[in-house]
Order: C-alpha cells, then sequence, then structure tokens
C-alpha cells in the first residue's frame, strides 16, 4: 500500500522532468498565383442539319408508277426523281380542252347571231331587246371559253404534278415507297428528302448561363449583330471524335429562351466542299473562349464539398479556407477561378484534401 502511495506521488515529478515535445508544422506545396492570358473552349453537342433539307410531299393522287433515283443519289434542282400514274390526268386534261373546242365553236354561234340582231335591228326588223339579249349570249360564251381553258391551265398543272422533280441540288435520303404503291398529298411519310449539303447547319442549346457568360466575354453592351460579326470561328467536333477540317461561324443566337428547357438556341454553319457532312448527324460544337487576366490553379489544389469549391489560402502561415468559382481548361487538369481569388495569394497546391482549417502550415 505504501508503494503505490510513493508511486503515485512519484508520477508528476516524472511528467514535470520530461522534455517538451513541439508539434511540427504540416508540410505542404504552395503556389503563388498569377495572371496570365489563357483560351479555353466551350463544347456544345449539336444536330447536322443540310442547308435546305426539302421534304418530297406529292401534289397528285396515284400510283406510283416510276422512282427514277435511287437512295444517296446527287441530284439537280428539276431532275425527275418518281412518275405518278399519268393516265387519269391526261384524260382530264383532254377533256377540258375538248371543252375549249365546244365553248369557241358556242361563242364562234353566238357571234353571228349578235351580228345579225344588229343589222336586223337597223333596219327596224327586230328590236333592240333582242340585239342586247344576243349579245349578252355572246359574252356568255367568251366567258364560257376562258372557263374551259382555266380548266385547261388546272388540268396542265394536275398532270405536271404526276412528275415529281427535285426542288433543289443535292443528295436523295430514304426511299420508303415502292413501284405499285399508292400514294397522295395527305401521306403522312414523304417519298424522300432531299438535302443541299453544300453548307451543313449545326443545331445546338446553350443554357441562359452559358450564353450570358458567353457573351459577356464578348462584350454584352454592343448590339448580337454586331457581337456575332466579332465571333471567333468555331469547329466541329464528329461523332468520331475527330475534329472536322473545315471552320464554321456562328450565324445566329434565338432571342428567347425556352421556358420549358431554360434554353437558347444557336446556328452555326460549315463548308462542306467534300461531302463528308451529312443531314441527321450529330457532334459537338467547341467555341473558343478567351480568358485576359486569368488566374488558373491546379485542380489537385481544390476540393468540394456539398456543390461548392473550395481551395486553401495560406494566412499568416494558417490554412484558411476560401470558396471559389471555377471553370475546367481544356487538359481537364486544371481550374480557371472566376472568383475566391486575386493575384497575389498564396494557396496550397497540392493536397487540399488533406488540409485541416487553421492548421499551420510550412
Amino acid at each position: 500500500m505504501k508503494k503505490l502511495i510513493l508511486a503515485a506521488l512519484a508520477m508528476p515529478l516524472l511528467v514535470s522532468c520530461m522534455p517538451e515535445v513541439k508539434q511540427e508544422k504540416a508540410q505542404f506545396k504552395t503556389l503563388k498565383v498569377t495572371t496570365q492570358h489563357v483560351t479555353t473552349h466551350y463544347s456544345f453537342s449539336c444536330s447536322l442539319r443540310g442547308q435546305q433539307d426539302v421534304e418530297i410531299i406529292p401534289q397528285a393522287s396515284g400510283t406510283l408508277m416510276e422512282i427514277k433515283v435511287k437512295q444517296g443519289q446527287q441530284v439537280h434542282k428539276g431532275q425527275t426523281l418518281f412518275v405518278i400514274n399519268q393516265v387519269p390526268s391526261q384524260a382530264e386534261l383532254r377533256m377540258a380542252e375538248a371543252e375549249v373546242q365546244v365553248a369557241k365553236a358556242r361563242a364562234a354561234t353566238a357571234k353571228m347571231e349578235m351580228e345579225s340582231k344588229r343589222d336586223l335591228n337597223s333596219k327596224d326588223i327586230v328590236s333592240a331587246i333582242q340585239v342586247k339579249k344576243a349579245e349578252n349570249e355572246y359574252a356568255t360564251a367568251i366567258a364560257c371559253i376562258q372557263q374551259a381553258e382555266a380548266r385547261v391551265t388546272n388540268a396542265k398543272q394536275t398532270l405536271s404534278f404526276t412528275v415529281v422533280t427535285a426542288p433543289c441540288d443535292g443528295i436523295v435520303g430514304d426511299i420508303p415507297y415502292r413501284v405499285g404503291a399508292l400514294v397522295s398529298p395527305s401521306i403522312v411519310t414523304p417519298l424522300t428528302t432531299v438535302s443541299n449539303n453544300t453548307n451543313i447547319v449545326a443545331l445546338m442549346s446553350m443554357t441562359e448561363r452559358d450564353m450570358l457568360q458567353f457573351l459577356e466575354s464578348n462584350d454584352s453592351v454592343q448590339k448580337i449583330n454586331d457581337i456575332l460579326k466579332m465571333l471567333p470561328k468555331v469547329q466541329l467536333r464528329t461523332s468520331t471524335g475527330t475534329m472536322y477540317s473545315e471552320e464554321g461561324v456562328i450565324e445566329s443566337i434565338s432571342g428567347v429562351i425556352n421556358s420549358a428547357t431554360g434554353t437558347m438556341g444557336v446556328r452555326a454553319t460549315f463548308p462542306n466542299p467534300n461531302g463528308v457532312l451529312r443531314s441527321g448527324g450529330a457532334g459537338e460544337i467547341v467555341i473558343p473562349y478567351e480568358v485576359e487576366n486569368a488566374i488558373v490553379i491546379p485542380q489537385v489544389a481544390t476540393y468540394s464539398m456539398l456543390d461548392q469549391t473550395f481551395a486553401y489560402l495560406v494566412v499568416d502561415g494558417k490554412a484558411k479556407a476560401a470558396p471559389i468559382k471555377v471553370m475546367p481548361t481544356d487538359d481537364n487538369q486544371s481550374f480557371i477561378v472566376l472568383e475566391g481569388l486575386k493575384a497575389g495569394d498564396t494557396i496550397i497546391a497540392e493536397g487540399a484534401g488533406n488540409v485541416m482549417e487553421g492548421e499551420e502550415i510550412q
């Protein structure tokens, strides 16, 4: 019992005699923030359309008699694509032309009758009323000629509709119909589509936030038409992941935000001299974005928490978390800091996720 008491009394003496151990400062690589000129790029998914995509819908009803082209064939404006049964239209035209001849014969008879009545009236054999009646009958006959000629014109137009021609230069799309199919102006699926692919239009959507940031970077004080003229050329990344050889230009930006999607439509045009791009394809529009006096830090110098990005400032030798707003660079290894840091700040350059708030940093 006495030994236990002596041991207890001796413990404070032993502790007081032990050397004081200092806590070492944590060692981290640090970085002094500077500014530089940076070019990065925005990428947006897009769909491709021909400069002119025309759905071919017949304007005459009947049996499809001939298909003059093949899928993927290059055609020229006015070239025959399809022929619909012409027999009913030809018969209608012949009937209309016959009606014209009948009307002309009746008009000739009415004219002779009118001239005869006028002669008789001059001799006081017939009254003026009979003359007037003859004149009216002649006028009616002339109107019948005009009516019959109009039917001829209409019949000729109907006959012309049986020959379906290309409305523009382009490439023929799918042809879902075969010879013998019954077609009409009310068909749901068009006979085919002719795409003029001389230029390809890329259609994409940008969120309101991206659009505002994009316009602000290009001086949004100016009118939108002036901005479009100043915008840099854009590139197209195809579905294979390769960059298309020709550069394009942004032609238009929608003036209305889609309330359902919160996006705005953007239209870019690319020359397609070799016909490499086809209407109906997909890809990505790559837009260069210039940033003056940009602060660029490595991604390993940041950490995320609750959708917020942070970096650690070194202030008076201690770590201090700073919320920052960033956008990625093209290499996906760095961030451009939009808010939260300034030139001259010192930050922890690596291992930010292992730092404690207030920790002393060497």
